[in-house]
């Protein structure tokens, strides 16, 4: 089902009358910004200098972009709140940014980044909300529906320890708070940011890429552009994106450390033009690509830069089977419906092609996507097989279906998926040989599968043996 203007309603429309108010009122704000930005700084200085110093050295300060463009409480904003004569708000949004930077705004807002608290911790809310027609965005859903609660308590394999916690009785108990759902998952998913009056946030702090904010508005650019320098050369680095994309289920970060490109930029990356203007970046300013050169920027206009992270893609490599890249939130419901887009997946690679051609022949570029396109097929024929393996077991009632978390098929098939199978199309998605066949290949098939088959084996044994038993 196509999402209802949810992205037109929230961004295309908010942010033209954000930009004609900028526009039209443009020379009183900044005369009354001037004032104010003198203000803050003056009492800032003092109470926060590290915040004060941030700005100071960002191109914002140099273009006299000051606290209160950022912090202005819009008039419908409920998270605003007065402070020392102004109303201000603790979580500039997406829509702040876009009174200057709109078309990055609007490529966000296509990407995954963007969705992804609702795609990640906060679905069974999402789904929720949308069974009883409510609009997942407003505050009133929220106070409604408790989305940080029903992250807390559902047992689904969005929160793989929920199936134990189950198990033994602490998944609804009140005195577990479960908090490692606010302290991981959301931090980098996003929260549901709820205001509660005076300037009180629920769900606060949080910088997370998919944050759900007060004024109706989803992300947060800060993920990326750390607060408040917002340096590019910062955003540009690997270790910006390592905040998120590491550990066991989804270990970019470490299979880039690994890869050939990672080796160069560990030995040289300091040397690099990280400053170059954002159209301008070209293979004379960085040795070897970052996460920003393949995913985001034109490196010297082969491509268009964007801040959709994925349109470069052609497989999805973190779902249960691969497919080729899904249709946009601009035209389906990506929360809840997934539809595989072909000819979407094969202009991105094309795309993330002319971006390898810059620094390697054709013939290498193309025979390592051939590679890799094999090794996607070869994951996929496992997770098939373990798929069906599980099937079995419920249906011959080895195991029980009511909690799909709690015995071992069932972890196994869960790690096949969510760990060893990711970090085996990963590794071999960004050259990392180790991450690809020892920690994603061997551990799938001969630690989880193996464990997973052997399991079963013994249940049947034994449910032959009591079968027996009860005959005589």
């Amino acid at each position: 089902m196509l999402l209802r203007g949810v992205l037109e309603l929230v961004y295309k429309i908010k942010i033209s009358s954000l930009l004609f108010m900028f526009i039209v009122f443009l020379p009183f704000n900044i005369v009354f910004a001037e004032e104010v930005k003198d203000s803050c700084v003056k009492c800032h200085a003092d109470v926060t200098p590290g915040i004060i110093k941030q700005w100071q050295e960002s191109k914002h300060s140099a273009m006299d972009v000051g606290c209160f463009t950022c912090h202005e409480a819009k008039k419908n904003d409920p998270s605003g709140y007065e402070h020392n004569g102004f109303k201000i708000t603790a979580v500039p949004s997406p829509l702040t940014c876009a009174q200057c930077h709109s078309k990055e705004v609007e490529e966000y807002a296509k990407s995954k980044h963007v969705w992804a608290a609702f795609m990640g911790p906060l679905k069974p809310y999402y789904v929720k909300a949308k069974e009883m027609q409510l609009d997942p965005l407003k505050q009133e859903t929220a106070k409604k529906l408790d989305p940080e609660r029903m992250a807390k308590t559902t047992l689904s394999p969005l929160f793989p320890d929920s199936g134990i916690l189950e198990k033994i009785g602490f998944l609804d108990d009140p005195q577990y708070h479960h908090n490692n759902v606010n302290l991981g998952c959301i931090q980098c998913h996003g929260s549901f940011i709820v205001a509660e009056g005076d300037g009180k946030l629920k769900g606060w702090p949080n910088a997370g890429v998919g944050r759900i904010n007060p004024d109706g508005s989803m992300g947060s650019c800060t993920a990326c552009h750390p607060r408040h320098k917002f340096s590019v050369a910062e955003a540009r680095k690997p270790e910006v994106c390592g905040q998120c994309h590491l550990g066991p289920d989804h270990p970019q970060h470490e299979i880039y450390e690994e890869s050939k490109h990672g080796n160069i930029y560990a030995a040289s990356g300091e040397e690099w033009n990280w400053t170059a203007p954002v159209d301008e970046w070209r293979p004379e300013d960085a040795a070897a690509p970052t996460c920003a050169v393949c995913h985001m920027s034109g490196f010297g206009g082969v491509v268009a830069s964007t801040h959709n992270v994925s349109e470069r893609l052609y497989w999805e490599l973190q779902p249960k089977k691969s497919v080729p890249q899904w249709k946009g939130p601009d035209e389906v419901d990506i929360v809840t419906e997934r539809i595989p887009d072909r000819k979407k997946a094969e202009k991105g690679r094309a795309q993330m092609k002319k971006i390898c051609y810059q620094c390697h022949s054709r013939q290498w570029a193309d025979n390592y996507f051939i590679e890799f396109d094999k090794v996607v097929s070869d994951y996929n024929m496992v997770w098939e097989y373990t798929d069906n393996l599980l099937a079995e077991a419920y249906e011959e009632g080895l195991i029980d279906k009511s909690n799909p978390l709690d015995e071992t098929p069932e972890i196994m098939h869960y790690l096949v998926w969510h760990h060893d199978g990711r970090r085996w199309r990963m590794g071999a998605s960004m050259m990392g040989p180790d991450w690809t066949h020892w920690n994603g290949a061997v551990d799938a098939i001969m630690n989880k599968l193996g464990t997973m088959i052997n399991d079963i084996e013994m249940r049947r044994r034994i449910k032959a043996l009591e079968s027996e038993n009860d005959k005589k």
